[in-house]
């Protein structure tokens, strides 16, 4: 969407009669978004369709790569585009033959529906990766930028194979419902820079998007040019030195103050907005239900309290794979040095110190699991009081944004040795506590990464509830206490992740060694099912 559509106000709807009912344009708009109108089938002979054997064999070898490979559920599917396509571009250099590997694949490991989607979507596939093939050519940034097209493009991929419609729909409803409604206050913006955070910040927390599906959709308004590659991809020099540019702007805008106070003010209301489309998903007849604000309110209540319950469940499930990826990942490496490290120093091995590293991090997993408190039943009031201002003539009230003054001088130094303080004080009581049990400055350090990287795991596991929360958390004493100290772990924590997470060792293994053969062995496998399929046809001719 380029920036220019959103200089135009989107206008308040009709009163509804007494304020009592759902306003009925709110409805239509919602119904457009549960019930989308569906695409033909493509005739049969015109759908892209993978053996069940194959598929069987893919889906087995994408289990084995997520489990070594820690993602959210709804990232699985483009972080598989994201590998499959950088492996494809090294492989082959012909647009239309990568993105006909990276279908077939993706069909193949149940990323995407078998019989369903027709040939033409790989031309549509094609037309993007030639677009990065464009861009990549006008060598421009290091490998973070390389590293970013790519994310880019498989963000557009994602989009165009798996045609999110009714996501699009409920997030342009939910963005038009807050555009008039929020307010900078103390920071000068222009209306169309505020419209298009209030866009961003809809989709942010809606799709629970991550940072390379929002920086497309800012490509999309900051550079139009970008979805009329037929301009530009024969002469690519001026698009790319302008999406050079834009790739800047874009890295600003994701970590400013400003954008953050967005979706955070946003996030409420997209939760309230996921529980009226489960409710809507449920119901057999959604136009029905909408009909009536009390049928609604009673689904969207009866869908909280479940999703409530369910939340329990996904933690569960997530601390079980968070447990089976440090198994296999971090555990296995880090004893791999601890063991023969200690062996060579000490020329002994701690195996208390041993045994607590290893119980270490399913403990901690068991214990957030164990913790993490439902919402209150004040939380479910304060969705039903956000239904109503979402579908209800009233509309959503006018809510001012405030973005924090930046610390400078004297009082950033001050906070900064705060922040250093808080550092010193919590590494420092466990380091003395660890050296207490007479451990060695190896375990330490293996205890101190295990600590960090399972506190953080921890904590995203946690926002499985967080999510679904409305009503502003009180603050305490304890908890601002307990903040204190687990702060610079969980900030630890976050860098440690996204650190080693470049140098997965395993996760490279598979996919330099393991999985191309296996891919390039699976496609002649496809081919030759296929060819025997057609000389079966053939005899009943």
């Amino acid at each position: 969407m380029p920036l220019k559509a959103f200089n135009s106000s989107p206008k308040k709807p009709s009163s509804s009669q007494g304020g009592v009912l759902f306003d009925p344009r709110c409805v239509a708009q919602v119904l457009h978004a549960a019930k989308p109108p569906k695409a033909a089938l493509p005739p049969e002979e015109s759908r892209i369709t993978v053996h069940a054997a194959v598929s069987r064999i893919s889906v087995l070898y994408e289990k084995l790569r997520n489990a070594v490979d820690y993602k959210d559920e709804h990232l699985i599917r483009k972080g598989a585009i994201v590998r499959i396509l950088r492996r494809q571009l090294v492989l082959e250099s012909d647009p239309v033959i990568i993105a006909h590997n990276l279908v077939y694949e993706l069909i193949a490991a149940r990323y995407l529906p078998n019989e369903v989607l027709p040939e033409s979507l790989i031309e549509d596939a094609a037309t993007v990766v030639r677009k990065l093939q464009a861009v990549s050519s006008v060598r421009m940034g290091g490998d973070r930028y390389s590293t970013w097209l790519i994310g880019i493009a498989s963000a557009e991929l994602e989009e165009t194979l798996a045609d999110p419609h009714s996501d699009k729909a409920y997030v342009t409803f939910l963005y038009q419902r807050l555009s008039e409604s929020l307010k900078v206050k103390n920071v000068p913006i222009e209306e169309t820079e505020r419209h298009l955070e209030i866009f961003i910040a809809c989709y942010r927390t809606f799709v629970k998007a991550d940072e390379e599906q929002i920086a497309y959709k800012y490509v999309r308004a900051f550079l139009p040019q970008w979805m009329r590659p037929n301009e530009w991809v024969d002469r690519p020099v001026d698009v790319a030195e302008e999406l050079y540019g834009v790739h800047e702007r874009i890295r600003q805008r994701l970590v400013s103050p400003l954008a953050q106070r967005f979706v955070r003010a946003v996030r409420p209301w997209a939760v309230t907005m996921w529980m009226l489309r489960d409710a809507l998903s449920k119901d057999a007849d959604p136009a029905v239900l909408l009909s009536s604000r009390e049928d609604t309110q009673r689904a969207v209540a009866s869908i909280t309290s479940r999703r409530e319950e369910q939340a329990r469940g996904k933690i569960w499930r997530g601390t079980l794979r968070a447990i089976v990826y440090l198994l296999i990942t971090k555990i296995i490496f880090a004893l791999a040095l601890e063991v023969p490290i200690e062996k060579w120093l000490y020329h002994e091995l701690d195996m208390k110190a041993l045994m607590i590293n290893i119980s270490l991090p399913p403990a901690i997993m068991l214990l957030v699991g164990i913790f993490i408190r439902r919402p209150t039943s004040e939380n479910s009031k304060r969705i039903l009081e956000h239904l109503d201002m979402l579908m209800t003539a009233s509309g959503v009230p006018v809510q001012e944004i405030r973005v924090p003054r930046p610390r400078v001088g004297g009082t950033a130094f001050v906070f900064g040795l705060v922040y250093l303080f808080m550092y010193a004080l919590s590494f420092g009581l466990i380091g003395w506590g660890l050296m207490k049990l007479h451990f060695t400055p190896i375990a330490i350090a293996v205890f101190y990464f295990f600590l960090c990287v399972v506190s953080f795991f921890g904590y995203r596991l946690g926002s499985v509830v967080r999510e679904t929360i409305v009503v502003k958390q009180r603050e305490r004493l304890s908890t601002a206490i307990w903040d204190f100290f687990l702060l610079p772990i969980l900030r630890a924590g976050r860098w440690l992740s996204s650190s080693v997470s470049r140098i997965n060792v395993f996760a490279f293994v598979l996919d330099v060694i393991f999985e191309a053969p296996l891919k390039l062995f699976l496609g002649a496998l496809e081919e030759t099912l296929k060819f025997i399929r057609e000389k079966k046809d053939e005899l009943s001719e």
